[in-house]
């Protein structure tokens, strides 16, 4: 299963509490959601307005990957990078793209749906070769 932490104290955030507000245990405001990819944000933006979506894709692909992360999840934010892959994958044409973002998310969602720690590990070891 995946969880959410403080970034201070890393208190395990509940499923009905908001990540995104005052950590429950210490206090600390948590930051807004893909706060911490602004830059790489603006790179995808530009990336589509110079008609690269292939370029795009993998920016916003690196991002998804570190927003899906079984231990830092930012899944508010994954969420809208699904969105942008989606549509820039439909735009341009990446069928490879399209695919390997499809496999990706349905890897999470089962994970989120019941993950256990074989199912975690799994993913893990997927992710880490993707890596390099």
């Amino acid at each position: 299963m995946y969880t959410v932490q403080c970034i201070d104290c890393s208190y395990i955030f509940g499923d009905s509490e908001d990540e995104f507000g005052l950590c429950t245990e210490c206090g600390k405001q948590q930051p807004a959601s893909g706060s911490w990819a602004t830059e790489e944000t603006a790179r995808i933006e530009n990336l589509e307005s110079e008609g690269k979506p292939a370029e795009a894709v993998a920016v916003a692909m690196e991002l998804l990957y570190m927003a899906t992360d079984v231990e830092y999840g930012d899944w508010s934010f994954a969420h809208r990078l699904a969105e942008t892959i989606r549509r820039l994958c439909d735009a341009g044409g990446l069928s490879k793209e399209s695919r390997e973002h499809e496999l990706h998310w349905k890897l999470i969602e089962a994970n989120q749906m019941g993950g256990d720690q074989e199912r975690t590990e799994a993913y893990e070891r997927w992710r880490k070769s993707r890596e390099g």
